[in-house]
């Protein structure tokens, strides 16, 4: 069995290593593919899921007064995000906020993260998971 064909199966992605340890479990038994995935459902349960990769984008916000720009006109008000999807039905990008190990990872990588230009997308174009607009806290 492939690694596609089981993670099809289980409904779930596994990192290779862990595949490599069900591989050898599957190949060890006279199930089918099926069945084996079945039997081993429990299992599946308490294995950590792989990490994926955040597609992590910027956002620009306006401040109370309606501007994008700071009060010197500058720099815009960005906000990091990650972006989950786009909604079909209204167009608009679904996002959700970040977590502090994000932001980590972005210093880390060298992403300026307080003075820009440029930015992805408007807060008005966006909604979060629960396909609502996108409230600002000032």
């Amino acid at each position: 069995m492939m690694k596609s064909e089981f993670e099809n199966l289980a409904g779930r992605a596994v990192t290779n290593e862990q595949y490599r340890a069900i591989e050898t479990l599957y190949m060890s038994s006279n199930l089918e593919k099926a069945e084996f995935v079945k039997s081993i459902r429990t299992m599946l349960k308490s294995i950590p899921q792989p990490e994926r990769k955040k597609d992590i984008k910027r956002m620009v916000v306006r401040d109370k007064s309606g501007y994008r720009k700071t009060p010197n006109g500058c720099y815009y008000h960005i906000k990091y995000v990650e972006l989950v999807d786009i909604d079909i039905k209204t167009g608009k990008y679904i996002i959700k906020p970040l977590e502090e190990k994000d932001f980590e990872r972005l210093a880390k990588d060298g992403y300026d993260l307080n003075l820009d230009t440029w930015f992805d997308f408007d807060y008005e174009d966006c909604i979060d998971e629960k396909k609502k607009p996108i409230e600002l806290n000032y």
